[in-house]
């Protein structure tokens, strides 16, 4: 009888630490996944995708036992206070983002929902976490250091077109990661004798004129700094770049899939599944600030030869034997 009684008590004990997520998939509660950011549903459908497939693989299934919280600023960053505050009362078990901003004031917003965010450089500088390997709060996620590649990405730039000696730089200057990789970029521009140009945007109104403040410096190919906006608007992005006949090297290699002439970045869709990966742990019931934030391990230099043949580019052979991919 007291061992029967010792096994009911085991159970009934291994009962009461099945991870919350568990818990959710098998009762079939509905865990409720925020996914907050910036720009629009529609320019941010194929990122957002990866994160919500990922979670599927893991066995959160939308509409089965778990619902996504979608709330996008349309590209208006003055709405994101406000929106924040919002979805924090709404209380959903977990907010998502890769954006800045969106990350900023959620984080302001609270101090007990669980967020996780996909690409982010400034961690300890933010206030966001103690440390990389144990954050101690409520965010964690992916270390994105691509703003530390900006020196690098004119390296390579100057390797493919060298004969080039005034580069655009197109940057956000509301952004601290962005001015820090400037500055990255104007240092190793001395060195190789190219003068830099720097144009600000930070709204996707003000690219237009970032691209004709560059051909009235006659510049020669323009240099992406690492931010989400950019990414969001490769589309226009990649039709200024054409109409004013100037080189793209963007910091991811999406925007050289949609049509910029190079890059060279950490893998995004790797970022973005490691991240639904952290998601999918705190949901299961680990805690975000004991969860170590993640750095990239691959990187990959990225040349587009369609863009470079409409451009009448050939690219170097030492450049092409770096590649990781060359789209034809």
């Amino acid at each position: 009888m007291n061992k029967r009684r010792n096994i009911i008590l085991a159970l009934g004990a291994s009962a009461l630490i099945v991870p919350f997520g568990s818990f959710a998939q098998q009762s079939g509660k509905l865990v409720r996944v925020a996914i907050f950011e910036r720009t629009s549903a529609e320019k941010y459908r194929a990122l957002e995708k990866i994160f919500v497939d990922t979670l599927s693989e893991l066995g959160w299934v939308e509409g089965r036992n778990i619902v996504y919280d979608r709330v996008y600023a349309d590209d208006d960053v003055r709405r994101i206070p406000a929106l924040a505050a919002a979805l924090v009362k709404r209380n959903p078990d977990l907010i998502y983002t890769i954006t800045f901003e969106p990350a900023r004031e959620a984080f302001a917003a609270t101090r007990t929902i669980p967020i996780v965010n996909g690409s982010e450089s400034r961690w300890i500088k933010n206030g966001w976490a103690k440390t990389l390997a144990h954050p101690g709060g409520n965010m964690t996620g992916i270390a994105n250091i691509g703003n530390e590649l900006g020196a690098k990405r004119l390296q390579l730039l100057k390797q493919a077109l060298p004969k080039i000696t005034r580069v655009g730089v197109l940057m956000h200057p509301n952004a601290p990661q962005t001015i820090e990789e400037l500055k990255l970029i104007e240092r190793a521009a001395k060195g190789l004798r190219v003068t830099v140009v720097s144009a600000p945007a930070k709204q996707p109104a003000e690219l237009e004129a970032a691209f004709a403040s560059f051909a009235k410096n006659r510049v020669e190919a323009v240099l992406v700094t690492h931010t989400q906006l950019f990414l969001t608007e490769v589309g226009h992005l990649v039709a200024l770049a054409s109409k004013y006949r100037m080189p793209l090297f963007a910091h991811r290699g999406e925007m050289t899939d949609a049509g910029a002439l190079m890059s060279y970045s950490s893998v995004l869709t790797e970022q973005l599944r490691r991240a639904a990966h952290i998601a999918d742990k705190i949901l299961k019931g680990a805690k975000p600030g004991d969860i170590p934030i993640e750095l990239p391990t691959r990187f990959e230099l990225v040349v587009n030869q369609r863009t470079a043949k409409a451009l009448g580019i050939k690219i170097p052979g030492e450049v092409m034997l770096q590649t990781t991919r060359v789209i034809e």
